[in-house]
């Protein structure tokens, strides 16, 4: 029994380490200083609960590009296939907002740094469970 206690420690740090947004960064918004309220640059986030394969749970980050932010639900949902086709991504689709969440800044250099301080924890917990993947959004 205190063995799944632990792990689920480690889970939740690790969750709320990955997911933690500092309150100056909102999720699904242009974070930071005057730009028009379409355009940004963001990347994505995306949570996997853990598995018997992957206890500590998984957390998927894209890479930076830039589109327009009055809905980002094509960009979760073009993410969200992704994830499936490439890593076998399986999250309940109930959670779907929750467990993908795009950030958007000013700037391109401001969006990858932010995304290296949201990675460097998770990979300092969960070094194979914190992925880069690469993936940019592009319009269609």
């Amino acid at each position: 029994m205190r063995r799944i206690l632990l792990n689920s420690s480690a889970i939740f740090a690790f969750l709320f380490v990955v997911r933690a947004v500092p309150s100056s960064l909102a999720s699904d918004s242009i974070a930071s200083g005057p730009v028009k309220p379409s355009m940004g640059y963001y990347f994505c986030t995306a949570m996997e609960d853990p598995t018997p394969a992957s206890t500590k749970g998984k957390a998927f980050f894209s890479g930076v590009f830039q589109a327009e932010g009055n809905s980002l639900n094509p960009v979760r949902g073009a993410y969200a296939k992704f994830l499936q086709k490439a890593y076998a991504y399986a999250q309940d689709p109930t959670t779907f907002d929750n467990s993908i969440q795009c950030t958007g800044l000013n700037s391109r250099e401001e969006a990858e740094s932010v995304e290296q301080a949201r990675m460097k924890p998770g990979k300092q917990l969960n070094p194979e469970g914190t992925i880069e993947t690469g993936w940019t959004y592009q319009a269609q």
